[in-house]
């Protein structure tokens, strides 16, 4: 595997949540009620989604924020965004913004999305340890009692394996977040082995795929791939080197990794190859 750093968005704006879908990056700015829609190759401006009554809420890195995180399904067309401050998600229209449906996480702050291979919605809550999945109406269909590794209080972001397992950040209660693979088979989360602070999660591949990116910060910032399980190609796997990566997206058809870092948009090619070991 071999990335290669494409360009940086111009805008110096902080970003605060960023998805992709077919041809399109949709970037939501920090301190701001607007979803800027670029051209995913180009990165030229193509319109501007103005989305009301949303409020403010400050984000675990200290900037204050309209949105902890959006996510997009390319099945129902959509965006979904993640209102910590009043606690909600919503669907968007991704042509104009237009909210579609609304519905509220039972108390808790929503701070990571992400869409499910049966095309749900999977809500992270980080003063939560139960992972919801919601119809993309926002209807309930389950909650997924996680049971914490030590010291852990909330889930940050979470993707879907399979059908009974799903790859978790949790953090703790002084802060410190941990990777891990939760398993319905079992009774205690499997950690996933880390020198720095995971941050974000992004499947590879399509449902079933055991591939996942994970962005990490401190002493091995960057985004790199693992394989859950882990096999012994799992050295060989890619890894990206960045300063402090937040957020981020895969476009599985161009290849192209879109990553938040220092709040900048950073856009990587990554030539992608087998891994056999």
């Amino acid at each position: 595997m071999a990335a290669e750093l494409v360009t940086t968005l111009a805008d110096e704006r902080p970003v605060s949540a960023l998805t992709t879908m077919n041809d399109e990056l949709y970037v939501a700015w920090t301190a701001s009620h607007d979803i800027d829609v670029f051209d995913a190759e180009s990165l030229s401006l193509r319109r501007r989604l103005a989305i009301t009554g949303v409020r403010h809420t400050l984000l675990s890195f200290g900037r204050a924020s309209c949105f902890t995180d959006m996510t997009s399904c390319r099945r129902h067309h959509c965006l979904y965004v993640a209102d910590g401050c009043g606690g909600v998600v919503r669907r968007l229209d991704r042509r104009n913004g237009k909210q579609v449906a609304q519905w509220s996480v039972e108390g808790s702050s929503p701070a990571g999305l992400s869409v499910a291979s049966t095309f749900n919605v999977l809500v992270s809550c980080s003063d939560s340890l139960l992972l919801r999945m919601y119809t993309p109406l926002g209807c309930p269909v389950c909650e997924i009692s996680v049971q914490p590794r030590p010291g852990m209080v909330g889930l940050v972001h979470s993707v879907q394996l399979d059908y009974t397992s799903f790859v978790v950040i949790g953090v703790t209660e002084s802060g410190d977040r941990l990777a891990c693979v939760y398993r319905n088979s079992t009774d205690l989360l499997d950690l996933i082995d880390s020198s720095g602070c995971p941050t974000y999660l992004a499947s590879v591949g399509g449902p079933d795929s055991s591939y996942v990116w994970v962005a990490e910060r401190g002493a091995s910032a960057g985004v790199r791939m693992i394989q859950v399980p882990a096999s012994q190609c799992s050295a060989k796997l890619p890894a990206v080197e960045l300063e402090d990566p937040e957020k981020m997206c895969w476009n599985e058809n161009a290849q192209r990794l879109y990553t938040v870092d220092h709040g900048r948009v950073k856009i990587f090619r990554v030539h992608m190859k087998c891994y056999t070991c």
